[in-house]
């Protein structure tokens, strides 16, 4: 599978359906219909983009996001967020974490607060690594880790760990200079609501 059929699947998913566990089923019925080597290359460039924000400096972001309440489990599903937004969204952010504050879907929900948010508005995408796993299981009746294992990838399951400086997360210094715009646009709006 290249990258343009990969960010095809999951641009074609979001324009059926902005609710997640649709866009799961949606992708998981369309990953079975293909041959099993793609359904393994679904999984391959999946961890590889994931992989492109799995950063402490990613995690600060996320966390400033989430008003403080983003775990690494919730990281990584915020991971499989970022990835569902598009890979121009993925490659800004990944570039810079602080690109956050320009991405439509944060501001909107910052423009709302963490604390206002129902369930379904929280920036993490659960279960979007189950979606190669269970094609490759319909498609095959075999496990996708047994294949990924022979073929040498070894999937991605949680965020971490992270080369680099670490940081104190809760520290709004550290938020202000290493996230200013995003940073502002989170206590700008809390300090105007």
């Amino acid at each position: 599978m290249d990258l343009d059929v990969f960010w095809g699947l999951l641009d074609q998913s979001a324009s059926v359906t902005s609710d997640q566990r649709e866009r799961r089923d949606w992708l998981t019925s369309r990953l079975a219909l293909l041959p099993p080597g793609d359904i393994c290359g679904f999984e391959t460039l999946l961890s590889a983009s994931r992989g492109r924000v799995n950063t402490f400096s990613h995690w600060h972001a996320a966390y400033v996001l989430c008003d403080g309440l983003c775990s690494a489990e919730r990281f990584f599903a915020f991971q499989s967020w970022l990835v569902g937004l598009g890979r121009s969204v993925l490659a800004s952010v990944s570039a810079c974490p602080d690109a956050l504050a320009e991405v439509p879907a944060v501001r909107t929900l910052l423009a709302v607060g963490a604390q206002s948010w129902p369930d379904a508005a929280w920036p993490l995408w659960e279960g979007l690594d189950r979606v190669p796993h269970d094609a490759f299981f319909t498609a095959t009746g075999q496990s996708l880790r047994e294949a990924l294992t022979a073929l040498g990838h070894v999937p991605v399951t949680d965020a971490g760990p992270f080369t680099g400086p670490v940081w104190e997360l809760d520290s709004p210094l550290e938020a202000a200079v290493r996230l200013p715009r995003l940073w502002e646009l989170a206590t700008g709006l809390s300090e105007a609501a």
